[in-house]
């Protein structure tokens, strides 16, 4: 009897599926061969695939056969790839109102750290982006250059001490290690000193948090595919440790600044401005939000902005710089001519690394962008439909509540934008040529109103580092970088299996 009810219900599943990769079709869009139950992320699941490399050979199959979007389906759920650059324009900016939430899965009452910035929705995100807004203002950044600074000659000392006792580096792990210091230091006041000491419980649950065990990725396969039942079960995004670690070093640091009357020139210390009074000081004024007064952060609402600074910007710009690096170390004429314009620059400012000489660095900034179109941080991303979209110039419509993935990968790698786009070409960003690129096409921290917020501070956390090892050191790939590079299939971010070793040699030694 048992038999006969399970083999009806495996009946009943798979019938609900096939009538489930039906509806793109129905509705006129091109849709892929969906897989029962996986849909056509099968490979993505199992971790076969990285989710970037999945999406950009959706693209490009489907851009070949001349379609401007695609339908597909994760397990039954549907999502939406636009695949032309004018409609991927306009869902991210000009048609926001339809696309203002990123879909992120979010539980304030029982995972009060996955209701941050990046996920929440609606007029709460609206008023927190308005009130961390000033945080990331060119004053505010200045004001936190020294700390960067004095985090990257830490990195460039260990860097020449690893490099004199083995001859080569690891490069990524070094990076993860200044970034960690960085955040640590920028987001929650703290010397982490990871840079020294590797094993430091900041380091470590940094590490846990971007590490899928089989247990996470089955949390969040329910948490995807039914977000009602997550909560109900009261399953986090992240692991309890790794919540309680962050909940208490930000609880911690708020009680003691608070009861010490200490101030410092960080983030953490604009997040107690917004927990006291739900604005910011710049300079003498007070920026005035859309936030009604006295709504201001409450205790784990700070330390979920705390957090969500450290994981938007720990993984993402340490593999930025040393993919940097490593296309640096593979090109000695780019490496020679971005060197150049470092010394001669730091040599107006008594040889120093200043602020206004980072921002007069432009042929390190084209550096650096062509590495975050070739190697984007995030290679997709996410928005949600929150109103009834009628596609443009056809009969179909997204629909409320379904995901739409952005291709970034796929356009950033599209010869039709970016010819040759496997070489690596800084001068693609040169102030002639920037402006001949096709709007749409270039998005590494996304557009319109739900744009990266940090990306002024990833770059000059990615300056500072890559002029360091300009001034310091020269460097070459060691053999021991497998190439051509492969990306992890675990996890959303490009990171390269096998690490990124340099060889380093001091400047001036023969």
């Amino acid at each position: 009897m048992i038999l006969i009810l399970l083999g009806i219900v495996c009946m009943l599943a798979y019938a609900y599926f096939k009538n489930a990769y039906r509806y793109w079709t129905t509705l006129g869009v091109p849709q892929l061969n969906p897989n029962f139950p996986f849909g056509d992320f099968k490979d993505v699941i199992f971790r076969k695939q990285n989710m970037g490399d999945k999406i950009k050979d959706v693209y490009d199959q489907e851009r070949l056969k001349g379609h401007n979007f695609v339908g597909l389906y994760f397990f039954s759920r549907k999502a939406f790839l636009p695949l032309e650059p004018l409609l991927i324009k306009n869902i991210l900016g000009r048609d926001f109102q339809h696309f203002y939430d990123r879909g992120i899965y979010y539980d304030e009452e029982n995972d009060p750290l996955s209701a941050h910035l990046f996920s929440i929705s609606g007029p709460k995100w609206k008023n927190l982006r308005a009130k961390l807004t000033p945080a990331y203002s060119p004053v505010k950044l200045k004001g936190m250059f020294d700390t960067i600074l004095n985090c990257g000659k830490q990195m460039s000392d260990v860097i020449g001490e690893i490099s004199d006792a083995e001859g080569e580096v690891e490069i990524k792990e070094i990076m993860a290690r200044y970034s960690t210091d960085v955040i640590g230091c920028c987001a929650f006041g703290l010397d982490c000193n990871t840079m020294r000491d590797p094993e430091a419980d900041f380091r470590k649950m940094g590490c846990r948090a971007f590490t899928q065990t089989i247990g996470d990725v089955i949390k969040m396969i329910i948490i995807r595919s039914f977000p009602s039942i997550a909560k109900l079960l009261r399953i986090g995004v992240f692991s309890s440790d790794v919540t309680q670690f962050f909940r208490r070093v930000v609880s911690e640091t708020i009680a003691y600044r608070e009861s010490n009357n200490i101030q410092r020139s960080d983030l953490m210390q604009l997040i107690i401005e917004l927990k006291r009074n739900g604005k910011i000081a710049e300079g003498d004024e007070k920026i005035k939000t859309s936030f009604q007064p006295g709504l201001a952060l409450t205790v784990d609402e700070a330390a979920a902005q705390a957090f969500i600074f450290f994981l938007a910007g720990f993984e993402t710009t340490s593999t930025t710089t040393s993919l940097a690096l490593f296309e640096i170390a593979s090109n000695p004429l780019i490496q020679q001519n971005v060197r150049n314009e470092v010394l001669h620059t730091v040599a107006k400012y008594d040889n120093q690394i200043t602020y206004d000489g980072l921002m007069e660095m432009k042929y390190l900034d084209t550096v650096i962008n062509e590495t975050l179109r070739k190697y984007p941080p995030a290679p997709v991303f996410l928005r949600k439909c929150t109103k009834r979209y009628p596609i443009p110039n056809t009969q179909a419509f997204i629909e409320e509540g379904q995901s739409v993935l952005i291709p970034c990968l796929g356009l950033h790698r599209d010869p039709k934008y970016f010819p040759n786009p496997e070489l690596f070409d800084p001068d693609r960003f040169s102030e002639e040529n920037q402006r001949k690129l096709t709007e749409g096409t270039y998005i590494p921290f996304g557009s319109g109103p739900r744009n990266c917020i940090g990306m002024r501070f990833a770059m000059i956390q990615s300056k500072i580092a890559l002029s360091l090892f300009l001034l310091n050191y020269e460097c070459r790939l060691s053999k021991r970088t497998k190439l051509p590079l492969k990306m992890e299939t675990k996890g959303i971010i490009l990171t390269p299996i096998g690490g990124l070793w340099i060889e380093f040699k001091r400047r001036g030694d023969k």
